[in-house]
């Protein structure tokens, strides 16, 4: 993990000594690769991740009541290098499409808040014909928050209904697509549960209770219409595929700041996940610990994180207990149910002058290490741009360079196998621009 931590987080460990300044499926052509900007009710989002509702501790001056109802309509370009085609054939691909049509609403009053996003997907080459989809937008849709919460005090609230679940920071990178511990249900997770916060200027703490994940919608998959990366019962097409739920999770994180200077921060967080996993086959229940922690910083226009999280899944299948499927947007795959993930993200703003968009450009590596012999490590490599309009910051534009090997989102013939026992170990890359209108 060394040599993650040290070049990432440099530039703020550094900065504490200095004079403080005042600011600051069967395969990826047919299954869906996450797109990852949401939001929930509690943290502040970062500069990539658009549609995040405000914060929701009670502020130190009364909030007038306002409801706000909004839209995002989404296309993207996808360059993709190492697909194949309809005879197998090695060749790269182009695809423009339809994206994603976003609706939400968000309330605040002086005592109340809530939000609510639903996703409407389809018509577009991710769900193809080949794939056994239609091809009409709102084929694939689904619930991706919808939750309800009251200010105890100005540092304490409470949130019921589907939401972020508290491990570590909502999103640990900047891209649209988040990082591999998505794939592995790690990062950006909303399920139905309770959850409690307390924030002041230096500490975090939030736990929560969730008996059960968000509700798959409408698709095709028997288990995977949703947003997040959920344990689900697979598919019939993915071999080993196993039939579990999980339940009982009770997750939280404790998050301090080590630095908490006007241009630069320092913020440790730990985290915890404990839950039980049912398995519809043998009516047994297993378990899943995973635990993380996390160092996030920035320095003027510098940002950075490094985080380490190790995942122990026991489920009981009545097959092969060293993988478990995991299904989100309408398609289900194997993961490897024991491994140890390091990740790190390094990002700069640009000033961009008169030119009317400002710039976020980053990079990020994540990894994730199996225990079972013979599986092969899952990894991603992730060059990427947020441009955004500086008027109103409606038009938002998303430019990534992927590498991947073993990774299920990143070159044809990984989305199977390729976050369990892996797939061809290469590594695959792809360019990928999601363009879109947020009104």
């Amino acid at each position: 993990m060394l040599p993650v931590i040290a070049p990432v987080l440099a530039p703020v460990l550094l900065a504490a000594t200095a004079p403080t300044t005042i600011p600051a499926c069967t395969d990826p052509a047919t299954c869906p690769a996450p797109s990852a900007e949401a939001a929930a009710s509690a943290d502040p989002a970062p500069a990539s991740k658009p549609d995040a509702p405000a914060q929701v501790p009670a502020a130190e001056v009364p909030v007038k009541a306002k409801l706000n109802i909004g839209a995002a309509l989404r296309g993207r370009f996808d360059l993709r290098f190492n697909d194949v085609g309809s005879a197998g054939q090695r060749r790269t691909s182009n695809h423009l499409s339809f994206d994603t049509l976003a609706l939400t609403a968000d309330y605040d009053s002086e005592k109340f808040f809530g939000a609510a996003q639903y996703r409407f997907y389809g018509s577009s080459f991710i769900y193809g014909k080949n794939g056994g989809y239609e091809g009409y937008p709102g084929e694939v849709q689904f619930l991706m928050y919808a939750y309800a919460g009251a200010k105890l005090s100005k540092e304490d609230s409470v949130t019921v209904g589907i939401q972020p679940v508290p491990f570590d920071d909502r999103y640990w990178g900047s891209s649209i697509l988040d990082d591999l511990g998505f794939v592995y249900g790690m990062e950006e997770v909303y399920n139905l549960g309770i959850k409690y916060k307390r924030q002041t200027s230096d500490l975090r703490v939030e736990l929560g209770f969730f008996p059960g994940s968000g509700p798959a919608v409408m698709g095709i998959s028997r288990d995977a219409a949703r947003y997040s990366t959920n344990i689900a019962r697979a598919d019939s097409y993915v071999p080993n595929g196993s039939q579990n739920d999980e339940r009982k999770m009770v997750i939280g994180n404790v998050q301090y700041a080590l630095i908490n200077q006007p241009n630069t921060t320092l913020k440790a967080t730990a985290s915890a996940w404990v839950s039980s996993i049912y398995n519809f086959d043998t009516n047994d229940e297993g378990s899943k610990h995973l635990f993380a922690f996390s160092l996030t910083g920035s320095h003027g226009p510098w940002s950075a994180k490094a985080l380490v999280a190790r995942q122990d899944i026991d489920p009981r299948n009545a097959g092969r207990n060293d993988m478990i499927t995991m299904g989100g947007f309408d398609g289900s795959y194997n993961v490897a149910a024991k491994g140890t993930y390091a990740f790190g993200e390094i990002g700069r703003t640009i000033d961009t002058g008169k030119f009317p968009f400002d710039l976020l450009v980053y990079a990020n590596y994540g990894k994730f290490m199996k225990d079972a012999a013979g599986f092969k490590d899952s990894e991603r490599f992730d060059l990427g741009a947020v441009w955004t309009a500086k008027d109103k910051g409606r038009i938002k534009v998303y430019s990534e360079f992927l590498l991947g090997r073993n990774d299920p989102f990143v070159g044809a013939g990984q989305f199977i196998s390729g976050a369990a026992q892996g797939g061809d170990d290469k590594w695959k890359a792809a360019f990928m621009m999601i363009f879109g209108y947020y009104f």
